[in-house]
């Protein structure tokens, strides 16, 4: 599953990235990205290259000289008495090639850290459990935030990159910007977008990450960044941070950030999830005397429903009860 990057397109992602491509060029580009769907992972990959290359800069360790004799020392350069193929000249010059314009992109990033790194303006907005917001970014995304959840963003954003970062869970519809891709960092993995919605979930009480696409692609990398996976429309992504590992399944699209459109909804969800959930939800602390009960799975789909109508629903459907004693909800029964 992991990609790599196209070195062939390398010059044409370049010309695009800096505005180099004009009339019938630039048009055919960005038909080949909508349509294209390797194609558009190759371009997301370059931009991710370069995120990596910003996040290195950004390291209190970074020496801008010894990044210089790194990549020197990665060019290979023939010996003027050393006759060479044509095909290992252009070997020779793609990594030249790749190599300097590397080379460029992390000097760039360092410098305007340096001089932007005082200026950036950091907005976190957070939800208490029991409320949700909405948030509409610099650029037009809007963010809607789910309970007890925090995300962090730019005042304004950069002229190549949109940053944020999430802790909790929110659904994303990201207004489409080919030049300035879009980066959320959650927990372990970075998710990379130009244009598209989706959901994330990343508690930190709750061992897996989530990613799921409503619509559009969406590129995951995940630490170093070198292992990228590529999501489509109704993909789940689920990532376990004890096990360092990801599996993909597959819903249906319409179903994905569902909550935030006031819905009360799972699908065969094991009862223990389900009352973590309501727990954010409605601001409420459950307490449960079998814990064996909280295998049993749950499904259920209600709109601006109250906690004791969605109590109810779940005491047929599972057969356990429940009570309200000094501002706890306590959970009993056997297991299903």
């Amino acid at each position: 599953m992991q990609s790599h990057m196209n070195f062939e397109n390398i010059e044409y992602f370049e010309k695009y990235f800096l505005g180099e491509l004009f009339g019938k060029e630039l048009i055919d580009f960005e038909k080949r990205l909508a349509q294209d769907t390797s194609f558009a992972q190759g371009y997301a990959d370059f931009i991710a290259l370069l995120q990596k290359e910003e996040d290195e800069v950004d390291k209190p360790d970074y020496n801008k000289d010894q990044a210089w004799e790194a990549i020197q020392n990665k060019i290979y350069i023939p010996k003027s008495n050393e006759i060479i193929s044509n095909e290992t000249w252009w070997n020779w010059q793609r990594a030249a090639s790749i190599s300097i314009f590397l080379l460029i992109g992390v000097l760039a990033w360092w410098s305007l850290s340096q001089s932007a790194s005082t200026e950036i303006e950091l907005i976190t907005k957070e939800t208490a459990n029991g409320q949700k917001a909405t948030i509409t970014l610099a650029d037009g995304t809007t963010i809607r935030l789910n309970s007890g959840s925090t995300l962090s963003f730019p005042k304004e954003f950069s002229d190549s990159i949109r940053n944020v970062s999430l802790q909790g869970e929110a659904f994303f519809d990201v207004t489409p910007d080919s030049k300035r891709p879009f980066i959320i960092s959650s927990g372990e993995i970075k998710t990379t977008v130009l244009g598209t919605s989706f959901n994330i979930k990343t508690f930190l009480d709750e061992e897996t990450q989530e990613v799921a696409v409503k619509t559009g692609n969406v590129s995951i990398s995940f630490g170093d960044g070198a292992k990228t996976v590529s999501l489509k429309r109704g993909d789940v992504l689920h990532y376990s941070k004890k096990e360092k590992e990801w599996k993909l399944s597959s819903i249906d699209p319409e179903s994905i950030g569902i909550w935030s459109q006031g819905y009360i909804y799972f699908q065969n969800e094991p009862l223990g999830q389900v009352l973590r959930s309501l727990s954010r939800w409605y601001g409420v602390d459950f307490e449960v005397e079998n814990q064996r009960i909280l295998r049993c799975k749950i499904t259920l789909k209600q709109r601006d429903e109250n906690l004791k109508n969605i109590l109810d629903i779940i005491k047929y459907a599972s057969h356990v009860e429940y009570k309200f004693i000094d501002n706890k909800i306590i959970i009993q029964g056997k297991p299903c």
